[in-house]
């Protein structure tokens, strides 16, 4: 269930709010009653993309009143034109099963309207995957009582309907049990777009226990993906050759294009919707840092001056105080001497107290993201450990501390040397060779580094990126070779005195400024499976997960579970969508109940991983172990 709604499986697809919009191509009777015709569209469905194709079915006789069907030249003049082209469109049941096969045979679902009880008799023996009731049945309980007990999913259009009669539809389908699509469509040929009422979606919504979607019967496709976006999981829209073809639905139809346009569009929409939650992504957080305002001090202030609004201006870039905490400095006294034009941080003013957790008693082994420039600050968070960041400088440089620290440490391999991304996965062997070339300086680095920590004496932690990257998609296709030059980069590591452990990756990162993708290491069996045929641990970074997860339509629930029995080392953070890489607790998507419930069973060792967390005395990682504590008090 997503949302309150329950899922639906039509073929091998499901149908929900977390899942891509199931498109029908509406074939109807635009074949012309040619099957050839017929093919042609099918295969033009496919090609656009079309999750499915639709026909119709009638049993002419049994349809009509006796007279009616005896003598259409007598009816309407309306009634007249539409038996006559039903009448020579109206496929064979031998026809029928034809195009069936061949639909099975291009991998896409058919589905077809019965618009009588033989109709739904034959359509039953072809054991179709759902069925389609169109506008003119929708108060037909007779037919739909029918459908029923066939136990598959009904597409219902609500065409031509009342709301009255949709909730009567609806009160009747809840009673039986049956799955169902309520379909909003406004049964004109071509419908005039002040007619549609697109928000009769939410109505729809709120009115079905199940996803509801949309029939369209405009002209273009723009209506139509707005649907999408009012959050129809279900498009069905006709296709034909040409508009001018004579029949009924032409006009109101795609053409090949427009329907490959309208996919498209979909598509496009479907991954720009996202989550109901608004977070900077990463390129935003750089973004953020560059171009927007800190507060400074406007002239030398001296120590126990009290500031003022006067004292106080807002100046590029963004690296200090936010102006939103402008007013929490009015009227405090400086501990301090601060120069003009100084950041104003909060460790100026007199009652500040270092972020810290002395009011919890937290159960596992937590730490805190360092660089050597701030270990000093960050270690009066009294963390159980550090994981040191190293960068392509520091190894360079081969800086070392001048005095010991009495706490453990791990160490974060660079994830860069200049321009060149660190990729020891990589098919380049160039690039992996340079890749295995500074790694094994960065591990001589580390070697010493180690020697200032409490942990000097004992295996530490090193945890490296598996690489795999690629610019203009995942070469997912390549993933036991890429996973197998692994296992040969880190065989030439020289890894004396260190655990080296790998870290689940992402499936879009941002590198560089830019989009890239992630080809291995990402799946939780794939993972696993490694880890148990080469004997490295593996570092459980839960936003990388999570975005995996949301990009592939995984639960995270059980990648969690999968991938924590190889697990040495947790990096924590929130997530969301596919990009939303290293949030705060709270601000993305991932379910930290079902996650802590899971953690704490561990006694492996976590870190708060959020992005900038380091500023302000490590303020955001403190606060992320408080509120994984108050999740879950067994933290």
């Amino acid at each position: 269930m997503e949302n309150n709604k329950e899922v639906i499986r039509v073929g091998n697809r499901l149908i929900g709010e977390k899942h891509p919009t199931y498109i029908i191509a509406e074939i109807g009777l635009n074949h012309q009653g040619d099957v050839v015709l017929a093919k042609k569209l099918i295969d033009l469905a496919v090609q656009a993309g079309a999750d499915c194709v639709k026909f119709q079915k009638r049993s002419l006789e049994k349809l009509y009143k006796k007279d009616v069907f005896e003598n259409p030249e007598k009816q309407e003049r309306g009634l007249q034109y539409s038996m006559s082209h039903v009448f020579k469109c109206e496929l064979t049941e031998d026809q029928m099963r034809e195009l069936h096969r061949y639909s099975q045979e291009k991998g896409v679902d058919f589905i077809c309207t019965p618009w009588d009880e033989d109709s739904l008799h034959f359509l039953s023996t072809l054991n179709i995957p759902a069925y389609k009731v169109g506008s003119p049945d929708m108060f037909n309980l007779p037919l739909i009582r029918s459908m029923v007990p066939l136990k598959k999913p009904l597409f219902i259009s609500t065409g031509m309907s009342f709301v009255s009669e949709i909730e009567q539809v609806i009160e009747f389908l809840n009673a039986h049990n049956a799955q169902y699509v309520l379909l909003h469509c406004k049964s004109t040929y071509p419908a005039a777009p002040y007619e549609i009422n697109l928000n009769f979606l939410k109505k729809l919504a709120e009115k079905s226990r199940y996803p509801i979607g949309y029939s369209g019967h405009e002209q273009g496709i723009a209506i139509s993906a707005a649907a999408v976006a009012l959050g129809a999981r279900v498009i069905e829209r006709h296709i034909t050759l040409d508009k001018t073809m004579p029949g009924p639905d032409h006009r109101a139809s795609l053409e090949p294009q427009e329907f490959i346009d309208q996919v498209n569009h979909i598509r496009l929409i479907e991954s720009a919707l996202g989550e109901p939650i608004r977070y900077p992504s990463r390129g935003e957080f750089l973004n953020r840092e560059n171009l927007s305002k800190s507060l400074i001090i406007k002239r030398d202030l001296k120590k126990g001056d009290v500031l003022r609004y006067e004292d106080i201006g807002v100046q590029s870039p963004g690296h200090g105080t936010k102006p939103l905490k402008l007013d929490y400095f009015i009227g405090r006294s400086l501990r301090q001497d601060v120069a003009a034009h100084d950041y104003l941080l909060e460790s100026h003013i007199d009652f500040y107290e270092p972020p810290n957790l002395n009011d919890m008693e937290i159960h596992h082994k937590w730490g805190v993201v360092v660089r050597m420039s701030d270990i000093d600050l960050l270690i009066k968070t009294n963390p159980t450990f550090v994981e040191v960041h190293l960068n392509d400088t520091d190894v360079i440089r081969d800086y070392v501390p001048t005095k010991n620290y009495d706490v453990n440490v791990t160490i974060h391999a660079p994830e860069n040397y200049g321009d060149l991304q660190l990729d020891i996965s990589s098919m380049d062997e160039q690039v992996r060779t340079h890749s295995v070339a500074f790694y094994n300086q960065a591990l001589d680095h580390a070697r010493r580094l180690k020697q200032f920590f409490k942990n000097r004496g004992e295996l530490v932690k090193f945890v490296v990126h598996p690489g795999g990257f690629g610019i203009s998609g995942p070469l997912t296709e390549h993933r036991e070779i890429l996973n197998n030059n692994l296992l040969d980069s880190l065989k030439r590591l020289q890894s004396e005195g260190f655990e080296l452990l790998i870290e689940n990756m992402p499936g879009c990162p941002l590198v560089f400024g830019g989009q890239w993708y992630h080809s291995n290491f990402m799946d939780a069996d794939e993972i696993v499976a490694f880890s148990k045929r080469t004997g490295y641990g593996i570092v459980f970074d839960t936003s990388h997960g999570a975005l995996y997860c949301n990009y592939y339509k995984k639960d995270f629930a059980e990648f969690t579970k999968t991938i924590l029995p190889v697990t040495r080392h947790v990096h924590i953070s929130d997530a969301a969508g596919f990009t939303g890489e290293g949030l705060k607790i709270g601000d993305g998507t991932i379910d930290f109940k079902m996650l802590l419930s899971e953690l704490v069973k561990t006694d492996l060792t976590m870190l708060a991983e959020i992005w900038q967390g380091h500023k302000f005395g490590g303020e955001d990682f403190i606060n992320a172990i408080r509120a994984l504590k108050i999740i879950d008090p067994r933290f």
